[in-house]
């Protein structure tokens, strides 16, 4: 088998389309094809030609996981599950994770800043933060440290949330349902019990 042309994609100029005798097989980067020293006119036995389909299907999975990862903040394990979902070859997923964390890309700690915040301005508790971030594979020491110096308001929180459900006609002259409601969003009875006495519009 031999390599007859190179064509550089006209969509994505950064891959190039690679034709074995006059047949496309597989589309590297441009990076690939020097690093591999693909030319025109090179001789492929199977085994070779197997070894460069695997590195184009790589490449272009590691471009898209890229492209995802930098779309917002993703914790290791929100990486793992994607790279899992894409079926990438395990050994290749490793050292997906362990390129784009030493690049700084992928950073549980940074994650769960971020996720914090994100969840602090919903108004969510500090327990349902937490379970979220257990889900996401944030825990032990990394989990603890990122709460403790997280700027969450929870007084705060849960007064503005009953202000917004105190304004729902199914929350209106019931502060039982409304009390349940709070609770099961990680609230304890007790912050959730002074609150709603504080605020007298519930009868």
């Amino acid at each position: 088998m031999k390599i007859t042309a190179l064509k550089q994609q006209v969509k994505n100029p950064q891959r190039v389309s690679i034709f074995v005798d006059d047949k496309y097989e597989f589309s590297p980067s441009l990076d690939e094809v020097i690093k591999y020293s693909v030319k025109n006119g090179q001789e492929l036995d199977k085994t070779e030609l197997k070894k460069f389909k695997k590195i184009s299907e790589d490449g272009k999975l590691r471009a898209r996981a890229l492209e995802w990862l930098l779309n917002r903040p993703h914790s290791v394990r929100e990486f793992k599950d994607y790279l899992y979902r894409k079926k990438a070859d395990p050994a290749f997923s490793e050292s997906l994770v362990e390129e784009f964390s030493n690049k700084g890309y992928l950073n549980d700690s940074k994650f769960a800043a971020w996720f914090i915040d994100l969840q602090s301005r919903k108004n969510k508790s500090r327990r349902a933060i937490r379970a979220e971030l257990l889900k996401k594979g944030i825990a032990g020491e990394s989990l603890d440290q990122a709460l403790e110096e997280s700027s969450v308001d929870e007084a705060a929180a849960l007064k503005e949330l009953i202000a917004k459900k105190q304004k729902l006609s199914r929350y209106q002259n019931d502060s039982l349902r409304l009390m349940q409601y709070l609770t099961s969003q990680g609230f304890s009875y007790q912050d959730v019990k002074q609150a709603l006495q504080a605020n007298p519009s519930i009868d």
